[in-house]
């Protein structure tokens, strides 16, 4: 797919459903976590907001307005005052894997968070994630970095 076939854009709240599609797809493959209700109640957090670092960036089809792909860009400043730019919630609709929407998509994602001061991007891919994408990643110049261990509270 050509960039020139996609618009890059921020996060609608008209959007919630497509996004809500893509993530179940996600979730039925690869089983994130998906919990429908709390997508919901988060809405308002994917739209930009003035002083915050953090907004949902969409891929649309220019021919259909069809959204392809979705991901969160957030600029988080560490314990060192330097500000580290992080990709999460990144999926592509299933009928367009591997036509590079994800590429173009994130293309426009480090910009922006370079455009914001940060000094690297990170990747956080759930554990279990095939080979291939680490592949992909790895193409592009994302290398491994570290290993985070999580213990997930029960529910009362």
């Amino acid at each position: 797919m050509d960039k020139d076939e996609i618009i890059i854009r921020n996060y609608r709240t008209s959007d919630y459903e497509a996004t809500l599609e893509i993530l179940r797809q996600l979730d039925k493959n690869f089983h994130i976590g998906l919990k429908e209700d709390q997508w919901k109640q988060s809405s308002g957090l994917r739209q930009f907001k003035p002083n915050l670092k953090r907004i949902t960036l969409i891929a649309e089809l220019k021919s259909t307005n069809e959204v392809v792909g979705m991901g969160m860009i957030e600029a988080v400043k560490n314990p060192l005052g330097q500000y580290i730019g992080y990709l999460n919630n990144w999926a592509t609709k299933k009928e367009y894997i591997g036509l590079q929407v994800g590429k173009i998509l994130a293309k426009r994602a480090i910009k922006i968070l370079r455009s914001w001061g940060c000094e690297a991007v990170r990747i956080i891919v759930a554990w279990g994630f095939p080979e291939k994408i680490l592949e992909v990643f790895e193409e592009t110049g994302f290398k491994p970095i570290q290993i985070v261990l999580e213990n997930k509270f029960e529910s009362e």
